[in-house]
């Protein structure tokens, strides 16, 4: 399976990262607003980033790749080269497993995260507590399949446009920005961080 790592290094994974945790931020904050009808604060940082969208989306990129091109691509070649009555059940197949195992890092993530800040911050970033299915609080059968089918449309479908688009960037660029973001990330992080030990409480802009 070959990885963006092999060519690019570090900087194009480091801008994947803050796309996908700023797209997840502003998921998270119109569903919200949808549903809810109020803005709401989402993550941790005071930046319009959720990290664990992109931590979550590179690890399945490490540990599966994509369904036509990764660990499992085999079984999708063995299944495209089936007689047509057999070839779209089989491929179903393949992406029901690839489903399944995607669900896996992004609710090992949350369980971690949710249970980690709970415990040591004191702090409940989320709570599926309402939720019939659920662990903790942290983990919800329904938004853990949830995560699985979103990453598995998008690992099929937008993935590799995307993983283009980051490589055909300057260089220079890449790395400004990424210097950039990290800087005020980490500062965000701790700004956050002492707010949290001084006042007790986590700061909500909204």
């Amino acid at each position: 399976m070959k990885t963006l790592a092999a060519r690019n290094g570090a900087l194009d994974y480091a801008i994947l990262f803050y796309l996908i945790s700023f797209w997840g931020w502003c998921t998270e904050t119109i569903l919200f607003l949808v549903r809810w009808g109020k803005l709401a604060d989402r993550g941790f940082l005071t930046l319009p980033f959720c990290a664990i969208y992109g931590t979550a989306v590179l690890a399945v990129h490490f540990l599966l790749g994509t369904p036509q091109k990764g660990r499992l691509a085999p079984l999708f070649d063995r299944a495209s080269a089936l007689p047509r009555g057999k070839k779209g059940a089989a491929q179903a197949g393949v992406f029901a497993l690839y489903f399944l195992l995607a669900c896996l890092p992004p609710a090992l993530l949350e369980l971690a995260v949710g249970v980690g800040f709970r415990s040591a911050l004191h702090v409940r970033l989320w709570d599926y507590g309402y939720q019939k299915f659920q662990l903790f609080g942290s983990v919800s059968l329904s938004f853990t399949f949830l995560w699985g089918g979103l990453i598995t449309l998008g690992m099929a479908t937008a993935w590799e446009p995307l993983c283009e688009y980051v490589r055909s960037l300057p260089r220079t660029f890449k790395r400004a920005a990424v210097t950039s973001l990290t800087v005020c990330v980490l500062a965000d992080l701790a700004f956050n961080l002492i707010y949290l030990l001084v006042t007790g409480r986590h700061l909500k802009l909204f």
